[in-house]
């Protein structure tokens, strides 16, 4: 399976999708850093911290994730090679993990990123280095916030498996984000709406709100078990042109 993991980012490596996913990982930063050194103000790490992770987790990190999982799951059928790879004696059970593993490593490495960035871009606009707390206080949030993008990745990576194409995945992030922007955190039952879980987890995080993550876990949790199945039956069956 490992040789089927390093394939997969061989493929990726000579895609545009690397490309774009650091790109996105400092993008929003570098625009944090344009507006406050424009406006010439400074504020708190967790506010600052705060306010690229709303860009991030509502505008950005739906879209490109859906990409993602879009790109991985049917480049084969893009690039017309798929009864090539099928043709391996390779169970698709083993293929699908794999495919898998390598759209999580592709999220985590997306928020290491945009954490980092985050961080030095705070230093850049301000001049200070990020003390303890605050740093530690932003990896918690990030964490659950990843963890639940993990939950929710299923539904893109079916619309893929479905479609055989990336255009469908990416509307469904760019919905996503619209519905997200729409909702936003004050909607009364906003935190049982799985679509919400990674923004309104880090809200707990940086304002202390009094959000339940109960109902966030099940709601996410509820939507991966209902899709995953559904995601493993869809590859397996899969008709090869």
């Amino acid at each position: 399976m490992l040789n089927i993991i390093y394939s997969e980012f061989l493929k990726l490596k000579k895609s545009y999708i690397s490309s774009i996913a650091l790109i996105a990982g400092v993008v929003m930063s570098i625009l944090m850093i344009i507006g406050n050194l424009a406006a010439g103000i400074s504020m708190p790490f967790e506010k600052f911290a705060c306010n690229i992770e709303q860009m991030n987790l509502i505008i950005l990190n739906p879209v490109l994730f859906s990409l993602i999982a879009g790109y991985v799951l049917s480049r084969e059928f893009i690039d017309k090679t798929a009864s090539i790879l099928y043709s391996y004696p390779i169970s698709r059970m083993k293929l699908f993990i794999s495919k898998l593993i390598t759209i999580y490593v592709l999220i985590f490495l997306v928020y290491s990123i945009q954490g980092i960035s985050t961080s030095l871009s705070y230093y850049i606009a301000n001049g200070i280095v990020p003390s303890y707390a605050p740093i530690i206080n932003y990896i918690k949030a990030n964490i659950v916030s990843m963890l639940f993008q993990f939950l929710l990745i299923p539904i893109p990576i079916l619309i893929a498996n479905i479609t055989k194409n990336i255009i469908m995945p990416t509307v469904y992030g760019i919905l996503s984000f619209i519905t997200a922007g729409f909702i936003g955190s004050n909607f009364a039952y906003a935190d049982y709406i799985p679509l919400m879980a990674p923004y309104i987890s880090t809200q707990y995080f940086y304002f202390n709100k009094d959000i339940n993550l109960n109902h966030i876990i099940f709601s996410t949790a509820f939507c991966f078990i209902i899709f995953m199945p559904i995601c493993i039956y869809e590859f397996n069956k899969k008709e090869i042109d």
